[in-house]
């Protein structure tokens, strides 16, 4: 039996998956990376010196024309999804423990508010004391 997320525990999850978008780092594009450049004597450099003093007005035309803010923006990929939105993982086999979150025993009482589970009168009276359910008492 498998409940609903309550409106807090959806704001509560929403709340930590944007802080781990926030911290985490971007991947850096491979894009960015600069090929290391040929010796200067060899015989690539040397082809490649002799290509570059053959340009047609065609070719200079397209290499030297401006382009404006809105051609470079409309050049950007479109922004990636998140990864925790594109991950899949398959349903667990067996449901899932209920672990006190004051001290890590069997929990045997819910939290009303958030869910978390405790192991005893005295860890529920911790839980609601020191903010357990993401609120600063």
């Amino acid at each position: 039996m498998v409940k609903e997320p309550t409106e807090f525990q959806q704001r509560r999850l929403q709340r930590r998956l944007e802080d781990l978008e926030r911290t985490n780092p971007t991947d850096i594009p491979a894009t960015s990376f600069q090929p290391p450049a040929p010796p200067a004597n060899s015989p690539a450099a040397l082809a490649l010196a002799a290509a570059k003093k053959k340009q047609t007005p065609n070719v200079r035309r397209a290499l030297y024309g401006k382009k404006s803010l809105r051609d470079w923006l409309g050049e950007l990929p479109p922004s990636p999804t998140p990864p925790y939105i594109t991950a899949a993982a398959p349903a667990p086999a067996t449901p899932p423990r209920r672990i006190c979150a004051s001290c890590g025993y069997l929990g045997a009482y819910a939290c009303r508010r958030c869910g978390e589970w405790s192991c005893s009168i005295e860890c529920v009276g911790v839980h609601e004391r020191d903010g357990g359910c993401g609120v600063a008492a």
